[in-house]
């Protein structure tokens, strides 16, 4: 990670320089980009991370006695993970957790495409198709979701 960021110190301002991660739960952000959005932001780069879900289909459940329960604490402990990591922009989307790849597919790339208009990244983190470490396909679907959105994001013939 320190030479990742000592390349982009070399080509940019990293005061100017703008890092998205893009994910399917709460945790995600912690388990599997914590480190180096830790790390880029203590090198001056500016970090947002949006959650598809509110995760309130895990299996580790705590004391929640519903979705909607388990919903509400996985926002907290989202909220308190991105201040550790200092994450400039955290935001949680009410997608379904374990639902992603039966969402409407141009729904979703469409809600991503405007942040990603709207916070200008110049380097999006995500999970490959094959859904990281875990095959997770909420994983899967956050990944591909999020690959998308950000070549369209780009160009004047989409979502317009």
């Amino acid at each position: 990670m320190h030479n990742f960021c000592r390349s982009l110190h070399i080509r940019y301002n990293l005061r100017m320089f703008r890092l998205m991660c893009i994910t399917a739960h709460p945790d995600d952000e912690a388990g599997n980009f914590g480190g180096i959005l830790s790390v880029c932001h203590d090198r001056g780069i500016e970090t947002s991370v949006i959650c598809l879900t509110p995760g309130q289909a895990a299996t580790n459940r705590g004391d929640a006695k519903s979705d909607r329960e388990l919903a509400d604490i996985r926002r907290q402990e989202f909220a308190a993970s991105c201040a550790i990591l200092r994450v400039s922009q955290p935001i949680i989307l009410d997608y379904p957790d374990g639902q992603l790849h039966r969402q409407e597919f141009n729904r979703v790339v469409y809600e991503l495409t405007l942040r990603i208009r709207q916070l200008r990244p110049h380097l999006l983190l995500t999970f490959g198709a094959e859904g990281g470490v875990t095959g997770h396909p909420d994983h899967s679907m956050a990944g591909v979701f999020a690959t998308l959105a950000f070549h369209w994001a780009g160009r004047a013939n989409r979502y317009s």
